[in-house]
């Protein structure tokens, strides 16, 4: 056997092992990837507009926990806008959504999140205690993973509870065409929970829920494009701002469906892409996901939202002299904001009955 053909061969079996090797760094890394106890979800995003949103059953959704997120990792962690190594047009955009949304933690109320970022599994043996502290009754379960000290977790969560100052009337109501579930307003008292924001017609208008809470706001607009929030916001934000707001009068109708949410979204387009900061090039992002609950009755509403993100290392007009109805049995939104605030902290599209009680 001649030289060049030893030599050959002796090439051969270095590579092979290299291959072998560096598939079982691979490997182990992939292995160690702390997924909770459940499969991912490829939930249709919604982009459009200043909100990342998502689809639950037909119905869009967002909540602000991610953004808070987010902004953490951004500011504790990597120090600069999370930047990924990535050509696919999709993640870039949502990226730019996340590095520049309007909504931050001065948007809710110190008593009312938690926010934390660092490093391995003392991170999030401290989120699953100090959340849980803060909030006895938080009804997300403790984070199930098991991180490496170099591995990063963000983590965010928030809890709102607000009451009506008079508790509605339940009534079975109707929307598109099928009956379900709700509330409506029969008293005088109950009329007075109901605040005239823009009224244009039976179709179109926006209504503000009176909160024992003034600190906080529950606005529902019907009539608006339900494909993506920003223009109801928009429309929000400028007729919120006009101080006093007639009540509904004895000859006007209020009505709403119930409402129950329990969604859980993947950030599958986010999911495995590598970062780009300088420092973080090793990193992919190799969880992100958050979970939303929302209820919605005749006594007031309950919105709850965590979100985690975690980045390892790895070897890769109205007409006052016509009765106005005012019921919600077609297609509308549901924004709840800070009353001195123009970013929502949480939204939602309620496009069909899946969310409502039958």
């Amino acid at each position: 056997m001649n030289k060049q053909l030893i030599t050959k061969i002796i090439i051969g079996i270095i590579l092979l092992i290299t291959v072998v090797v560096a598939g079982s760094i691979w490997f182990k890394n992939i292995k160690k990837i702390p997924v909770q106890h459940y499969q991912a979800q490829d939930i249709k995003a919604k982009i459009l507009g200043n909100y990342l949103g998502s689809d639950c059953k037909g119905n869009y959704v967002w909540g602000g926990a991610m953004n808070l997120a987010w902004n953490d990792l951004n500011d504790n962690i990597l120090h600069k806008k999370l930047k990924l190594n990535t050509n696919d047009k999709i993640a870039l955009g949502m990226v730019e959504k996340l590095n520049n949304s309007t909504f931050t933690k001065n948007d809710l109320d110190d008593k009312s999140y938690y926010i934390k970022s660092g490093y391995g599994q003392e991170t999030v043996n401290f989120i699953n205690k100090e959340s849980k502290q803060k909030f006895p009754s938080k009804s997300f379960g403790d984070l199930k993973m098991n991180l490496e000290p170099t591995d990063i977790i963000s983590y965010a969560y928030f809890l709102k509870e607000v009451e009506y100052k008079t508790v509605f009337e339940k009534k079975d109501i109707s929307f598109n065409g099928q009956k379900v579930k709700g509330f409506y307003a029969q008293k005088k008292d109950q009329r007075n929970n109901v605040k005239i924001i823009k009224y244009e017609s039976d179709d179109k208008f926006i209504v503000s829920l009176e909160l024992k809470d003034e600190s906080d706001q529950l606005i529902l607009a019907k009539g608006y494009d339900m494909s993506s929030p920003q223009n109801v916001i928009d429309e929000i934000n400028q007729d919120n701002s006009k101080g006093h707001l007639e009540t509904i009068g004895g000859s006007d109708r209020f009505e709403a469906p119930n409402l129950h949410i329990d969604h859980h979204r993947d950030y599958v387009e986010l999911i495995y892409k590598f970062l780009a900061n300088k420092g973080f090039e090793k990193y992919f992002i190799a969880q992100m996901f958050e979970n939303i609950k929302f209820n919605m009755d005749e006594k007031g509403a309950r919105v709850e939202n965590e979100a985690a993100i975690v980045v390892m290392p790895s070897a890769m007009l109205r007409e006052p002299e016509k009765s106005k109805n005012l019921i919600l049995d077609k297609p509308y939104w549901v924004v709840m904001q800070r009353a001195n605030s123009q970013n929502p902290y949480f939204i939602l599209g309620v496009n069909n009955t899946e969310l409502m009680e039958k």
